[in-house]
């Protein structure tokens, strides 16, 4: 697992971006912790619920939709095939393209992940009511679109 910096004691006047940063870096690793029971990490997460919508997708669609670098979508990929959760075949119209959907077995992990997730979310929010964290999720939301487009207009790359 990684290590990164702790926002214990984040006073008023820390610099917010440090501390949504440590926050988010505490988040990841509880949610890296909750998918190790699977022996998968949050970026297949992230694959899985990219494909869930049972359609077939453009693997270089797949990564820029994701904001994962294709080479590394390649790597999450392979291992999500050989488990046989999601399946890639040329496309009919154009052999350079790789066309990725999720099978049957893969929408099966995506709802024990979520699960799992879910037990990591109980973690990450106790002590908050149902209201604060909906306002949460709207805030984040907010401060979410605020970063996640580079000034050329490109997604940011999120893995």
């Amino acid at each position: 697992m990684r290590k990164g910096p702790a926002a214990r004691g984040a006073g008023a006047d820390e610099p917010l971006g440090f501390v949504i940063a440590s926050t988010g870096n505490a988040a990841a690793l509880a949610f890296e912790s909750a998918l190790a029971a699977e022996d998968l990490l949050p970026r297949h997460f992230a694959v899985l619920r990219g494909l869930r919508d049972g359609e077939e997708h453009a693997q270089q669609q797949l990564a820029s939709s994701l904001g994962i670098p294709a080479s590394r979508l390649v790597g999450l990929l392979t291992l999500l095939i050989e488990r046989g959760l999601v399946e890639r075949r040329e496309s009919p119209a154009d052999a350079r393209v790789k066309l990725v959907r999720l099978r049957e077995a893969g929408r099966g992990e995506l709802e024990k992940l979520i699960r799992l997730a879910g037990a990591s979310e109980e973690r990450l929010t106790a002590g908050l009511t149902a209201e604060d964290r909906s306002e949460l999720r709207r805030l984040l939301g907010i401060v979410y679109a605020n970063v996640a487009v580079e000034p050329e207009g490109r997604p940011v790359r999120a893995w």
